[in-house]
C-alpha cells in the first residue's frame, strides 16, 4: 500500500504542478494581451494625432500657396503683357529719337 499511497501523492503532486504551470502560462498570456492591448490603443491615439496634424499642415498649406504660387499660366500672361508695355515704349522712344534727329538736321541745315 506504500507504493500505491506515494504513488498517489506523485500524481497528486504532478497534477498540481502542471495546474500551477497552467495558471501562470494562463496569467502570462493575459498580461502579454493587456499589454498589447494597450499598445495598440496608444499607437491608435498618436496615429489618429498624426493624421489630424497632417491634415491640419495640408490646411495650412492650402491657405498659404496662393500668396507664395504662381501658377504657370498666370506667369505667361503677366510676361506677355510686360512684353507689350516694354514694345510699346521702345516704339515710343524710337519715333521720339526719329524726331528728334530730324529736328537736328534743321537745325544744322538752317546753320
Amino acid at each position: 500500500m506504500t507504493n500505491w499511497d506515494a504513488l498517489g501523492t506523485l500524481t497528486a503532486a504532478l497534477m498540481a504542478f502542471m495546474a500551477l504551470n497552467a495558471g501562470t502560462v494562463k496569467w502570462l498570456f493575459e498580461r502579454h494581451e493587456n499589454t498589447i492591448a494597450e499598445q495598440l490603443a496608444s499607437l491608435k491615439r498618436e496615429g489618429s494625432d498624426f493624421s489630424h496634424g497632417v491634415e491640419r499642415e495640408v490646411l495650412r498649406l492650402k491657405a498659404q500657396l496662393p500668396l507664395e504660387y504662381v501658377r504657370r499660366e498666370d506667369w505667361i500672361r503677366f510676361s506677355s503683357t510686360l512684353d507689350a508695355k516694354l514694345d510699346a515704349m521702345r516704339t515710343e522712344l524710337r519715333a521720339e529719337i526719329t524726331e528728334l534727329k530730324e529736328r537736328l538736321a534743321e537745325r544744322i541745315d538752317a546753320l
